[in-house]
């Protein structure tokens, strides 16, 4: 009897024209996808629209350094930063505390890392509202810092990146004729020689007359304090500590050490480091007896006020609260004896 031959299961499955369209279909949607990311990257952003609304008797703020990295670390941060922001239904805007951009020095204000490293990194419906005002740190210098005070002057990109100087003074909020916040904003990554002129700046900032601020904070790169791999700046405890502390300044925000601390010590401001927000990060002890918080995780920290209290709260890098304090404004103390550990954000961060 003669056998019919019959198909093995494989040769009937392969079917050349069915492979090649779905291996057609799956490189279009693949090509599809790739325009669309590529329109979405490369075109430059709408300028942005402030939220309106907010109550001016109230300031929230993100704070992070050491960010511009353009890596994924960076984008994880920011997405974190959006996710708190819609959870707290609060964010009036964020500081970048220097080292904005790494790799190669910015050509311009239309250089592809301002797409990369800033203006697609930080979006959603509260990132994509919010000025954010910026510090300058060493990777800045020397060429990139010309570009980002150029790229704030002129308003470029979204508008939201806020540097009209190297150093500056700005007021958020307002209770009762008074400034709820006043920052001022300085760069030490300056040459030292030339400092005096930001301590200036600090001084008339603080003890010009007319309504005083109901918080005082200092925002700059490099911090005071600090028990991270780079340790403290000397120049900065000889020069720029008395100053902060004879205008009773409240907070100093830095970066520079790639993790998160918050160090208290007698009569000083509350030394808040957050330079966790993209680059690669930095081992830090926590055994210091002035330290209160220290992780070596990515994240960012970010601060809520009121004519009646400060709320400090470090974030992760999924928007996990780590730890969180308050410091009760009618506290007659310095940080050390005012910011104290928040006990119910304590149980929510187990």
């Amino acid at each position: 009897m003669k056998r019919t031959k019959t198909s093995s299961p494989a040769a009937r499955r392969f079917v050349p024209g069915k492979a090649a369209r779905r291996s057609g279909i799956a490189g279009g949607i693949l090509l599809i996808a790739v325009a669309i990311v590529g329109y979405w990257m490369f075109t430059p952003p709408s300028p942005y629209v402030p939220l309106s609304g907010l109550d001016p008797s109230a300031v929230s703020m993100i704070a992070l350094g050491d960010q511009g990295s353009g890596n994924l670390q960076q984008w994880r941060v920011g997405q974190a930063m959006e996710r708190v922001a819609a959870r707290d239904g609060r964010l009036d805007m964020v500081v970048l505390l220097g080292d904005n951009f790494y790799g190669k020095s910015l050509t311009s204000t239309h250089d592809l890392s301002w797409q990369m490293k800033f203006e697609r990194v930080y979006w959603g419906k509260w990132l994509s509202h919010v000025p954010f005002y910026a510090v300058l740190g060493n990777h800045d210098y020397p060429v990139s810092q010309k570009v980002e005070l150029e790229y704030g002057q002129r308003h470029k990109g979204s508008g939201r990146w806020q540097m009209p100087s190297n150093f500056y003074v700005k007021d958020f909020g307002n209770v009762n004729g008074r400034p709820l916040v006043r920052m001022v904003f300085l760069d030490t990554s300056a040459p030292r020689e030339a400092f005096q002129q930001q301590i200036d700046l600090l001084d008339q900032a603080f003890q010009q007359p007319g309504p005083q601020p109901v918080w005082r904070i200092a925002a700059a790169h490099h911090p005071v304090r600090n028990h991270g791999e780079h340790g403290e700046d000397s120049d900065l405890v000889t020069t720029l500590l008395p100053a902060l502390q004879r205008n009773k300044v409240d907070v100093f925000l830095a970066g520079h050490d790639h993790n998160q601390q918050l160090l208290l010590r007698a009569a000083e401001p509350a030394w808040v480091v957050s330079g966790a927000g993209g680059q690669k990060l930095y081992a830090v002890g926590a055994g210091a007896q002035d330290t209160s918080f220290a992780t070596g995780r990515a994240g960012f920290a970010k601060l809520d006020m009121s004519a009646s209290q400060l709320r400090l709260t470090y974030y992760d890098d999924r928007g996990t609260p780590e730890t969180g304090y308050l410091w009760a404004r009618e506290c007659q103390w310095m940080a050390k004896g005012c910011l104290l550990p928040d006990v119910a954000q304590q149980v929510v961060a187990q």
